[in-house]
């Protein structure tokens, strides 16, 4: 029964406010309006009359709402913090990345010095050996052209009719003489000095 009557109070209260400030209240109306208020509310806040009014049940739809907005808050920071994650975990995937790649690129940087470096100790030694075949072949040229003419040579003397040279007749002489001959004696036969004329 109290409770019904706090009620009526209360919505008694709220009417006098509803009609105080209605845009078509006069002047003359509003202020008993306002005095209708202050009569009922005796002295209670206006607050007090805008819970009771709106009773229990408004207060637990109030905050299941603000659960539900937390609830639904708490799943956009849990989804935004794991797009937050995946996006860390793909920048830190792509800077490793980036990091195999320009330790690739540096090795290949330095196989290819390796390249150019060995390229030109190939020229290098290209052009000494080139230098000294060069040489090896005019030397070899002149040889090849001396012995050419050494053979030319050689062919008009084979050309030519050959004369053995003939041993003076005194050399046959003498050796004829100096033979042992079993028919004469011993003794050598002693023979001139002065050369022999015919």
């Amino acid at each position: 029964m109290g409770r019904t009557m706090e009620r009526n109070r209360g919505e008694t209260a709220i009417r006098c406010l509803e009609i105080a400030v209605h845009p078509n209240t006069k002047d003359d109306e509003v202020i008993a309006a306002v005095n209708g208020f202050r009569r009922t509310a005796d002295g209670a806040p206006l607050r007090q009359f805008c819970l009771e009014f709106a009773g229990p049940g408004s207060t637990a739809i109030a905050a299941a709402r603000w659960k539900e907005r937390l609830d639904r808050l708490d799943w956009e920071n849990l989804e935004l913090r794991r797009k937050i994650e995946e996006s860390e975990a793909g920048r830190t995937a792509a800077l490793h990345q980036l990091q195999e790649a320009d330790q690739r690129a540096q090795d290949i940087a330095e196989d290819l010095f390796a390249a150019e470096h060995r390229a030109e100790t190939a020229e290098q030694r290209l052009a000494e050996f080139q230098g000294a075949y060069g040489r090896i072949s005019g030397g070899l040229s002149h040889e090849n052209l001396d012995l050419r003419r050494e053979l030319e040579a050689a062919r008009r003397n084979l050309a030519q009719p050959m004369h053995e040279p003939v041993p003076p007749f005194q050399n046959i002489l003498n050796a004829a003489l100096q033979r042992p001959d079993p028919a004469r004696t011993s003794a050598p036969i002693p023979l001139s000095n002065r050369p022999w004329t015919a």
